[in-house]
């Protein structure tokens, strides 16, 4: 039997007594942080507020200190110079801006870089023969230059047996007028583009000659005013001199058609190349790996004078089969080599 110090009995289960505890003791313990400043260590306040010789003011001041002495430095021209890298790693197409009045825009996105030029030839009433390799692209670049314009688009490609009652239209037996696509753009406007100019019959292109170089031209039909907004695009590969090495089966153009034409050279795009093969859906680094390899041959090509043409068709083409499953060497094999015989591959693949 116990005896408390009050002196009733003492019951072990009774509980013990609670302590009152203070606001300030129900605070943690803050860990103290001292800087070095002017070598005096500055105190941080305690548990219960205390902040001894220097206030709160000052304490922040320290932490704000402490921070900023953990922070890593930059400098400005590392950051610029990382900016700039990254920026060259960026390929963004050209996007043509079309403004022929006030709020009048018309933007042509992925468009080729010598979009502006072609339109703005045909704006000023000139007629534009595009000259480039084939695969450069000068096919798109017609019809967005008559989308630019607000204008209906036409096409036809021309070869030796192209007849000129393609251009005029015919009269069938029964006295019955066939109209051609040539007609409907010549007579109501619009943009017609002859592709393979240089592939044409002399005949065909003098029939062409004869619609550019008057202000109206007789169809079998009847004699038709050449309309205001008509404008005439063609293109070929070569300048209407004759054949070459690479384009053996171009015909000479007359010096007189030549004349009626502005002439525009469209060369690769590496800015809408570098599009259309992200379009393939192969991905980034295989992209870049692709243009890499098909740049070299293209300026290997070039430098030697072979008669091999290596446009963005054979790189958008190795992204295709290459993002539909081919291994890198099918892909070369259907899109680069194409049965080029041992020592022109090789000549064509030196120093890659």
């Amino acid at each position: 039997m116990l005896i408390n110090a009050s002196g009733l009995l003492h019951k072990c289960d009774e509980p013990k007594p609670v302590q009152a505890v203070r606001a300030e003791d129900s605070s943690p313990a803050v860990p103290s942080v001292s800087v070095d400043q002017d070598e005096e260590k500055l105190p941080v306040s305690n548990a219960h507020g205390s902040t001894g010789s220097t206030d709160s003011g000052g304490a922040f001041a320290a932490f704000q200190s402490l921070v900023a002495s953990l922070a890593p430095k930059v400098d400005r021209d590392e950051v610029a110079a990382m900016i700039k890298a990254e920026m060259e790693n960026i390929v963004v197409p050209t996007r043509t801006v079309v403004e022929r009045l006030i709020g009048d825009r018309k933007i042509i996105a992925n468009s080729h870089e010598k979009l502006a030029d072609v339109t703005t030839d045909l704006l000023s009433g000139e007629h534009v023969l595009m000259v480039g390799p084939a695969g450069t692209g000068k096919s798109t670049i017609a019809e967005q230059a008559a989308e630019s314009l607000g204008l209906p688009y036409f096409s036809i490609s021309l070869s030796p047996m192209t007849p000129a009652s393609q251009i005029l239209g015919y009269m069938q037996a029964e006295g019955e007028y066939v109209r051609s696509l040539f007609r409907e753009a010549y007579e109501h406007g619009g943009v017609f583009h002859f592709d393979e100019f240089d592939n044409g019959h002399p005949s065909v292109l003098a029939v062409i000659n004869a619609s550019l170089a008057n202000a109206q031209m007789a169809f079998p039909d009847q004699m038709v005013k050449r309309h205001d907004d008509f404008r005439c695009v063609a293109s070929a590969n070569t300048y209407g001199r004759g054949p070459d090495r690479a384009y053996v089966g171009r015909q000479q153009i007359d010096a007189a058609t030549l004349d009626r034409f502005s002439i525009e050279t469209i060369g690769v795009d590496e800015s809408l190349e570098y599009s259309l093969c992200m379009a393939s859906g192969l991905g980034k680094d295989e992209v870049l790996r692709v243009l890499d390899y098909v740049r070299n041959l293209r300026a290997n090509a070039e430098q030697r004078a072979m008669t091999v043409v290596i446009s963005p068709r054979a790189s958008v083409g190795m992204c295709r089969l290459l993002a539909a499953g081919k291994t890198w060497e099918a892909a070369v094999e259907s899109r680069m080599r194409r049965g080029m015989s041992d020592k022109d591959w090789g000549k064509l693949c030196a120093n890659y």
